[in-house]
């Protein structure tokens, strides 16, 4: 008698939607086994039967070849009875294990299918919804667990026989691709164009006869639609900025190869990488040449590559004109609102913006933005977590009960628990903004249903007037307010699993202090679950509040004031000839009498002052647009460095800017050039920030330092302070995986009420 056993087997992780049954189904057949495999709301069971020693290597083999797209967090296994099984089959998914399932992210399209798509003769040529277990749309179209072509909006499309063969063919790089499809039984895109209508084939090649004559046009793609135009146009470019009031805030470009990026930009291996991932992210890369309409004033360009087989067979179409591109592939959406995703969506909020619409009948049911990532201190670092990335799972060393953390205001991402895994959604947008208050709720209702938690636990920033603040306060659970710049610390930590203690350092624009003023270049101190702030910036007023981030010349103006006294004027009053007289005695007489001036240690604010100072930006017309211009003058060579005082204040250290202004306004009225004043600011602000960060961690024993806020997207600065801690022996540790802006606070909330912390309080 044969000896055989029977082991049922539960593997969690990204193990839906990426081809692990079929992986598990050809171990099985190869190990001669029994048994059958599914999806269930905990990820993939399996029950295998057969010789002893042939199970036990087709246990190893399940984490050893798994699928590319897929991810494993654990496998557990129990012993069975053998039940004499004979056969071994995909069984129907459902059962009633717990939650645990994770929907992977939507995967750009692979060589495979690329390859196919481009070929004449091939069935799925130019089709722009080609896909497989390892390419194609998967949290865009989901909408339950477990991850079944039923539970997606691809429900509605019966399978032709021959997408039949190769869904159930195990060996077949199709068998239960769940969006499998063709131009015979699949989704079908359609144009609007000039009260015309046209289909398929028609469609995507008078898109591209309307992109080559310099049309904007909406596109949708997997998560939304983009407003598309020909980036070498300068009349279409100006339209586009014209309707989405954008005058000067870059663009993303759409290439058809790495090798036209490479001819556009200067691209590294990390890079390189990034661009060909199958999370396809818009890349920064330095720029070549002077190609700089898309992105004015600014050395980097935000790149990407075609990542679904529609972006592809547009370009194809181009080529075949003769154009390689590049073209403007830009939110579609107005200023600082949801993306659309569908037709009726665009019709209703871009129709001013696109002379013509190719849309598709695969509904959007996960609206998704492009991710942005940038590479830093020699890793991919996250500027804008959404397609490619939501909703990946981080894995954190401690869980508990699921708890929703609310973000914060300004580049809005929530993030929901499940165990010792935190999941963030994805780039949700300005909460100032109303349609993004009902995109974060939507969005709320669809992530926890997928991942079946209902949150006793809501966690927010301190400042009592924000949006998500509000937010919060309106939905059942305990509540826990958490400071903005500690979070931010936080979320350093929690990516990757840090324990106390630990020094945090916090540069950003704005946040709520624990006592009430504005924060914005903090140094905590973490240790036993709570956190002490130990240094900051030196408090200085800020006249008109957040309209400081765009009329630089304020807090340029306080700090000039502050460093020179009441001859400022005489001192510095050139620098201030553009600006209106009356505007500018307004706003000294506020500095005079307090009048809306309120105190603040923001990095940001100071960034934005010096860009005014040395010249590069008077006002801005988004955010940051004067620190960036600033960076992209750098080039890498040493100019020395601008020194800030360090003084003790009422409660803790503090960074003194007066010297460093005094030493630029000095600079710029002999006329040292912006990008000598651009130079010196920046090594000032490491080598203040560096030495500060040193003697707090040698008082308090620590050995770790975590950068975090939205200042540290400068690359400049997040390098040069890098290398200073680590010379000193300190280990150094900022954002990737999240954004280091308020696009990754929401995972520093998280881990705040996940260990228990406290302390919102200044140093004793």
């Amino acid at each position: 008698m044969i000896y055989t056993i029977r082991r049922k087997i539960l593997v969690k992780g990204v193990v839906q939607g990426v081809g692990f049954r079929p992986h598990v189904y050809k171990l099985a057949l190869a190990y001669g086994l029994a048994g059958w495999v599914k999806n269930d709301a905990a990820g993939v069971t399996v029950e295998a039967e057969g010789l002893p020693q042939n199970v036990r290597e087709f246990i190893r083999e399940i984490s050893r070849r798994k699928p590319p797209a897929s991810r494993i967090d654990s496998v557990s296994v129990l012993p069975l009875t053998p039940t004499g099984e004979k056969l071994f089959a995909i069984a129907k998914s459902g059962g009633h294990a717990p939650a645990g399932a994770v929907i992977p992210a939507d995967l750009a399209l692979c060589g495979d299918c690329r390859r196919e798509m481009l070929a004449p003769r091939d069935r799925r040529y130019l089709y722009p919804f080609t896909n497989c277990t390892n390419c194609g749309p998967r949290f865009t179209i989901v909408k339950s667990v477990p991850y079944d072509r039923q539970a997606t909006t691809m429900a509605g499309f019966a399978m032709c026989p021959h997408c039949l063969r190769e869904y159930t063919n195990p060996l077949d790089r199709r068998f239960h691709a769940q969006p499998n499809a063709c131009p015979v039984c699949g989704p079908d895109v359609e144009l609007s164009a000039g009260g015309k209508k046209y289909a398929g084939m028609a469609a995507l090649e008078k898109t591209a006869g309307l992109l080559l004559a310099g049309r904007i046009g909406a596109l949708q793609s997997l998560g939304g639609f983009h407003l598309a135009c020909r980036a070498d146009t300068a009349p279409a470019l100006r339209r586009l900025r014209a309707v989405k009031r954008r005058p000067h805030k870059p663009f993303a470009v759409m290439v058809p190869s790495l090798a036209a990026a490479k001819k556009l930009c200067l691209v590294s291996k990390t890079e390189a990488a990034a661009l060909a991932s199958s999370e396809a992210p818009v890349v920064m890369l330095r720029r070549k040449g002077a190609f700089s309409e898309p992105a004015p004033g600014l050395s980097r360009l935000g790149v990407m590559l075609p990542y679904t087989p529609l972006h592809a067979a547009l370009f194809a179409l181009l080529a075949k004109k003769g154009f390689a591109g590049p073209l403007v592939m830009t939110s579609g959406n107005l200023r600082d609102e949801p993306i659309c995703k569908d037709a009726a969506e665009v019709s209703g909020r871009l129709a001013a913006a696109a002379s013509f619409t190719l849309s598709h009948n695969r509904p959007i049911h996960n609206r998704a933005d492009d991710s942005v990532a940038f590479e830093a201190a020699g890793e991919l670092r996250l500027a804008r977590r959404a397609r490619g990335y939501v909703p990946a799972g981080i894995k954190l060393p401690a869980g508990g009960a699921p708890l929703l953390a609310c973000g914060a205001d300004l580049k809005n991402a929530f993030c929901l628990t499940r165990g010792s895994e935190a999941f963030l959604s994805q780039h949700i947008g300005d909460l100032s903004e109303p349609k993004n208050q009902e995109f974060f709720r939507e969005t709320l209702g669809k992530l926890s249903g997928l991942l079946k938690v209902r949150p006793g636990v809501i966690v927010h920033d301190l400042h009592p007037d924000y949006a998500s603040s509000f937010i919060a306060g309106s939905l059942p659970g305990a509540k826990i307010a958490v400071q903005h710049h500690a979070a931010h610390a936080l979320s350093v930590a929690a990516e990757h699993g840090l324990k106390d203690p630990f020094l945090g350092i916090s540069f950003d624009g704005t946040g709520y202090g624990a006592d009430g003023k504005i924060w914005g270049s903090e140094f905590l101190v973490f240790g036993k679950h709570t956190w002490r702030r130990a240094g900051h910036l030196k408090y200085f007023p800020l006249p008109g509040g957040d309209i400081g981030a765009f009329e630089t010349w304020r807090p340029a103006l306080a700090l000039v004031k502050e460093a020179f006294g009441p001859a400022w004027r005489k001192a510095a009053g050139d620098l201030f000839k553009k600006v209106p007289g009356a505007k500018l005695n307004t706003v000294e007489r506020m500095l005079e009498t307090g009048l809306n001036c309120p105190a603040t240690s923001s990095m940001g604010r100071i960034f934005d002052a010096f860009s005014f100072i040395s010249g590069v930006r008077d006002e801005a017309t988004y955010e940051a647009q004067g620190p960036m211009e600033m960076e992209s003058l750098l080039d890498g060579k040493k100019h020395g460095e601008y020194a800030f005082g360090l003084v003790q204040g009422e409660t803790c250290l503090e960074l003194d800017p007066v010297p460093a202004v005094r030493a630029a306004v000095t600079d710029r009225l002999a006329g040292v050039s912006a990008a000598v004043i651009s130079a010196r600011f920046h090594a000032g602000v490491a080598a203040a920030a560096s030495s500060l960060a040193i003697k707090l961690a040698g008082e308090a024993g620590l050995e770790t330092v975590c950068l975090s806020g939205g200042v540290f997207q400068n690359r400049a600065l997040l390098e040069d302070l890098a290398v200073r801690l680590s010379r000193a022996g300190l280990k150094v540790l900022a954002n990737s995986r999240v954004p280091s802006n308020d696009g990754g606070i929401a995972l520093g909330q998280a881990w705040y009420a996940i260990n228990g912390y406290s302390g919102e309080r200044a140093a004793e």
